[in-house]
């Protein structure tokens, strides 16, 4: 199972790695979901941002990518599986908004 939506992500047992790709204004909007990792992609980035990846999170761990509506780490969740390593990896398919809608908590980004 590839996805996961904020339910599912809110019940996940602890061990979960997040890495949240926004970038830093939509960090400041929304705030972040505790204990995430802010590792901003941008599509032009990939080969550094794949370095840093793997500072956080090994392809045997339980890695979700999170963005504003699922869109983006969808995307990017197709390039891992089929180029990398993380082929274990999901996203949260409702992103940051479906985590709000659901009335979950996040943490104040003010970097």
């Amino acid at each position: 199972m590839h996805n996961i939506n904020s339910k599912q992500l809110a019940a996940a047992p602890e061990g979960v790695v997040l890495v949240d790709i926004r970038q830093p204004n939509e960090w400041r909007e929304t705030g972040v979901i505790g204990g995430s990792h802010l590792l901003t992609f941008s599509g032009d980035n990939i080969d550094d941002w794949l370095a840093e990846l793997e500072k956080l999170a090994t392809p045997q761990d339980d890695l979700v990518l999170v963005c504003r509506s699922g869109r983006r780490t969808g995307i990017l969740l197709e390039f891992l599986h089929e180029r990398t390593d993380y082929r274990r990896s999901r996203h949260l398919t409702d992103g940051i908004l479906g985590w709000l809608g659901n009335g979950l908590p996040v943490e104040t980004f003010d970097g």
